[in-house]
């Protein structure tokens, strides 16, 4: 940790509820590049934005724990392609395409996208050092991820209930 200060009970309380949130959202951004990667056909292309998204909302997540809790996590970069290499070592094909596996990752990706969207509604609430502005932009594309998710898991329990004929 980088610090001048001595860190009190809630600052230390407040880091660690960040921190476990950039750790779910970097699992959650390898479980959307494999959603992109086996199912971008599939989803027509709608979830060919989610990675890149997500690594937009992770560069903000840092930049908030950087700034409001004088932390720097400048190893990030290497978690992240360390994780990336490690998904597409196991990635299986086949599993993959079961439908019912399908069905999972989309409501996983679903619960991890509104575990995302209750921690952007906590830091709008507190004095966190975003402004108003950023908060809306990130709910807004965060809204926009669970409604695209929704719609495709939707789609995906009518796959894997009524396989075709």
């Amino acid at each position: 940790m980088i610090g001048h200060r001595s860190r009190s009970s809630e600052e230390h309380a407040a880091t660690v509820y960040l921190v476990a949130h950039l750790c779910g959202a970097m699992l959650g951004l390898q479980l959307a590049r494999s959603l992109a990667d086996s199912y971008g056909s599939w989803a027509e292309g709608r979830l060919d934005s989610l990675p890149s998204e997500l690594e937009y909302e992770i560069g903000q997540l840092l930049q908030l724990i950087e700034d409001t809790h004088e932390i720097s996590l400048p190893r990030y970069r290497q978690i992240d392609a360390g994780l990336n290499r490690l998904r597409r070592l196991v990635h299986i094909d086949v599993l993959w395409q079961r439908r019912l596996v399908r069905l999972a990752a989309l409501e996983v990706m679903r619960t991890a996208l509104c575990g995302k969207s209750a921690m952007w509604e906590v830091l709008r609430d507190i004095p966190a050092g975003e402004t108003e502005e950023q908060y809306r932009e990130l709910n807004a594309l965060v809204s926009k991820q669970i409604e695209t998710v929704t719609d495709l898991h939707h789609r995906a329990a009518t796959d894997a209930f009524n396989p075709p004929e």
